[in-house]
């Protein structure tokens, strides 16, 4: 592992008490190469007067990330092997030296005030907030699938009201009615790790991030705090902005929505908790299924017009001032969902078949 340009980046007029308030950003990444470059350019242009020193985890890339990332005043750390984006985070949380750490991914481009912001949030609350985040916004919304993620929105925090209680019913209501975007600063569930900050003591005593390949490392912080400090411990601070270079392919969102997907299957196995499926295909495909009894006719009426109905937001969208392909939105988001559930099935029956390995050798590897 390799530790170079050690040394923290001061910017702007910094004092002693700014000098306790240091942020470290760290950015872990695994062939990063195409953004990277533009993610630390915007990291090191920040506007602020709080000291801040900027780590990247090399996750044992093969392309030229360590290239972009050897530059004056960044820690460059390279680990040997591939392990996944949680042990970037986890090395991170065990490097940084500044008393708040700040994640960011390496295809993000942070505004220019968006340290200053992390900053002045961490200074108006008290020491029971131990994660703050903020808003994921699209930088480019020049392809189709640039805009469609502007409107569905994937990397997004998890609020208050669905965390690990809400049962069944209420996360049906929830995705049948999502509730207007509110730009009030709350608690939340989880913030998402695109844009996210959290008080370094704390997230170590807390355990720090899973390692499990996939996604989920926030959930997997925000849990252990909100049982540790309180459910307001994890604050949503909507001015907070991070831009975000998606993909110009639709395939990188199926790809997401799988990903996502085998992680909750994954999850779905370990804790016995309540599966994060998306309900409303399914749904209307059993509809349509009863409807066939008496009109096949109806039935495939039904099951086609279904998305336009289940997802509704695609019509505030367009009153908004929403492009008008938005009227394709429901069926992509209907595929999407159908991917992240083909990849809940994938990531249950990988788990059930890890476990069943497990079961039949001993703590040695031999067969019982």
């Amino acid at each position: 592992m390799s530790d170079e340009h050690s040394q923290p980046r001061l910017t702007g007029k910094v004092d002693d008490s700014d000098r306790t308030l240091m942020l470290s950003v760290v950015i872990g990444t695994f062939n990063g190469a195409r953004t990277l470059g533009a993610a630390l350019d915007a990291v090191e242009a920040q506007i602020t007067e709080f000291a801040y020193e900027v780590l990247v985890i090399n996750d044992a890339s093969t392309d030229t990330t360590v290239e972009i990332a050897s530059r004056s005043g960044i820690r460059l750390i390279t680990l040997g092997r591939n392990q996944g984006h949680g042990h970037t985070l986890n090395v991170g949380l065990a490097e940084a030296r500044g008393r708040f750490m700040a994640m960011m991914d390496d295809d993000c481009v942070p505004p220019p005030h968006w340290i200053q912001e992390l900053a002045l949030a961490w200074n108006s609350v008290g020491p029971e907030v131990t994660m703050i985040g903020g808003l994921v916004e699209p930088l480019e919304t020049d392809t189709f699938n640039r805009r469609y993620v502007a409107f569905r929105r994937p990397l997004t925090h998890q609020e208050a009201e669905l965390d690990e209680d809400a049962g069944l019913w209420r996360r049906l209501r929830y995705q049948l009615s999502p509730p207007e975007r509110r730009l009030e600063r709350r608690p939340v569930y989880y913030a998402v790790g695109a844009n996210m900050s959290v008080r370094i003591d704390a997230a170590r005593e807390a355990g720090g991030f899973t390692e499990a390949r996939g996604a989920g490392e926030e959930e997997s912080l925000a849990r252990p705090l909100r049982s540790k400090f309180g459910l307001d411990t994890v604050q949503l601070f909507p001015n907070i902005v991070m831009r975000h270079d998606f993909h110009r392919s639709l395939r990188d969102t199926f790809r997401r929505s799988r990903s996502y997907g085998r992680t909750h299957g994954r999850d779905w196995i370990r804790d016995r908790d309540i599966p994060t499926i998306a309900p409303l295909i399914p749904c209307a495909a059993l509809v349509a299924g009863a409807v066939a009894v008496v009109s096949p006719m109806a039935s495939f009426v039904i099951f086609l017009a279904s998305p336009y109905f289940l997802y509704r937001r695609w019509f505030r969208w367009l009153r908004a001032g929403g492009s008008r392909e938005a009227f394709v939105y429901p069926y992509v988001q209907a595929a999407e969902d159908i991917v992240g559930n083909v990849g809940f099935a994938q990531g249950l029956w990988h788990e059930l078949r890890t476990q069943g390995r497990a079961k039949i050798r001993s703590p040695h590897g031999s067969l019982r």
